[in-house]
């Protein structure tokens, strides 16, 4: 039977029905670096901060494109609060976490990034955590050259690596769910093992992709018996590098290590899945970008025709207004020039007046260039639709006096409809349905709409439409 979820923007909707979790003030699980040296290089080697409504994740990654860093895909959490992925590249993360989740803009200078999007290998399974790997794009780039990707396998007779994180010094528990020195970038030389055998698997500290021949080929072990050193909680996603030329690469990413955090660490290789991050990288900018008419809408002042776009990039692509976004009767600039990832309905409208051809031509970055027009013989707009319901409800909302000026538009719309296929599906659809039309009514001043109450875009609560949404709990059972 297929479980049709509520998105996050409903949960801040219906405060009432969702259980919001208070953070965990326990380090986080998922590998700093056991005598290890603090480490003052390597700035591609970024923290991982990622927000949950009941709790947090430290992880490592890999600055390994422009906008794309390289993580373990273990990293990521269920919970995870949209927006609240981020990539610090600073010196004093203990510090500057504090400034979370409020960060510069893109384009100002800043010591942290936003994940906008993130890809986790589509083979992923975490029952035996292979292959452990995700890639996070993100918002801005980031002030150094990226690290290589290595492109052949590290072979038996490389004898050493060097290892780099951000994770704890110490675990204080074997499990370590626990460990102390976490937030501190240390690294490391290490001796490498070849692929790990199936004597690595250890029932106390299962990890059940040692028992499968093909997984252990695609791994990577290193000593970490003492003296040396070792991965941590914190290490979880980052680089295991190996030197070519007097040049370092990345061979490998975090995501294993022994009890109390000694013995071993285990490496992803990464040669076994170039096609994945080349087809990402790719997803960095140089993606299709299609722009679509959604309908033409009969208004009380006329008809106005409505667009929206898809970007497969997993990232805001910017393209300027002119020959490259060509839109000659949008002369108020109601398009995009930041085209944001994913499909975004309904992202602007424009009148059509009198008998006028509307034509948007679109050349992004990546091509091809597509060409959309509209008339008065377009195709009309379904007034029932619950998307251009949505469009216009999120428009009224994040105009409201109060409304947080970073709020997404699109995201706010994708919420929206993905909450009405749901109700739909649960059989409140035209209780939500007059909800959101009730808001879509109203006006932008202060007194038509509430922002104390907390959550994620779209937060902004219409109290005059309070009737409609107390439909909507009565008929979920609330």
């Amino acid at each position: 039977m297929t479980i049709r979820k509520l998105s996050l923007g409903l949960c801040g909707l219906l405060l009432g029905a969702c259980a919001l979790g208070t953070e965990d003030d326990v380090a986080q699980t998922d590998q700093d670096i056991v005598r290890g040296s603090r480490e003052n290089g390597f700035p591609q080697v970024v923290a991982v901060r990622i927000n949950g409504f009941n709790g947090w994740t430290l992880c490592s990654g890999t600055y390994a494109a422009e906008r794309v860093v390289i993580t373990a895909a273990h990293c990521m959490r269920n919970d995870t609060i949209p927006g609240q992925i981020f990539v610090y590249h600073g010196k004093d993360y203990l510090t500057d976490v504090e400034s979370l989740p409020e960060i510069p803009e893109p384009g100002e200078r800043s010591k942290w990034a936003r994940a906008e999007t993130f890809m986790t290998n589509p083979t992923y399974d975490s029952g035996v955590n292979y292959p452990d790997m995700t890639v996070l794009f993100l918002d801005r780039e980031l002030p150094m050259k990226p690290i290589p990707l290595l492109r052949h396998r590290v072979s038996d007779s490389t004898r050493y690596g060097t290892i780099v994180g951000w994770g704890g010094k110490r675990a204080l528990v074997p499990d370590i769910s626990v460990v102390e020195g976490a937030g501190i970038k240390r690294s490391a030389t290490v001796r490498l093992l070849g692929s790990p055998t199936e004597a690595d698997y250890h029932a106390d500290d299962p990890n059940p992709g040692m028992l499968i021949p093909e997984i252990r080929e695609d791994l990577l072990k290193t000593d970490g018996r003492a003296p040396r050193a070792n991965a941590c909680a914190g290490d979880s996603g980052g680089p295991l590098l190996v030197e070519r030329h007097g040049k370092e690469y990345l061979a490998g990413i975090g995501m294993w290590t022994g009890l109390s955090c000694e013995d071993y660490s285990i490496f992803t290789r990464i040669d076994p899945f170039l096609e994945f991050f080349d087809a990402q990288v790719e997803r960095a900018g140089k993606a299709d970008i299609v722009p679509r008419l959604e309908c033409v809408e009969e208004t009380s002042s006329g008809l106005v025709a409505h667009f929206g776009y898809s970007n497969d990039n997993g990232l805001t692509v910017k393209i300027p207004y002119g020959s490259h976004n060509d839109f000659d009767r949008d002369r108020t600039h109601e398009r995009p020039k930041y085209f944001a990832p994913r499909d975004n309905p309904f992202a602007f409208a424009v009148p059509i007046n009198g008998g006028q051809r509307l034509t948007w031509k679109l050349n992004p970055p990546g091509g091809p260039t597509t060409i959309v027009t509209a008339d008065a013989s377009s195709p009309r707009c379904d007034p029932n639709s619950s998307t251009l319901i949505c469009a216009k409800h999120c428009q009224a909302a994040l105009d409201a006096e109060c409304a947080d000026p970073g709020a997404s538009y699109n995201s706010c719309v994708r919420s929206c409809a993905s909450d009405a296929d749901a109700l739909a599906y649960y059989g409140c659809g035209a209780e939500y349905s007059a909800y959101i039309l009730c808001g879509a009514g109203l006006s932008s001043d202060a007194a038509n709409w509430d922002c104390s109450t907390p959550g994620f875009p779209p937060r902004v609560m219409p109290p005059a439409c309070d009737a409609e949404l107390n439909a909507v709990l009565g008929c979920l059972g609330y």
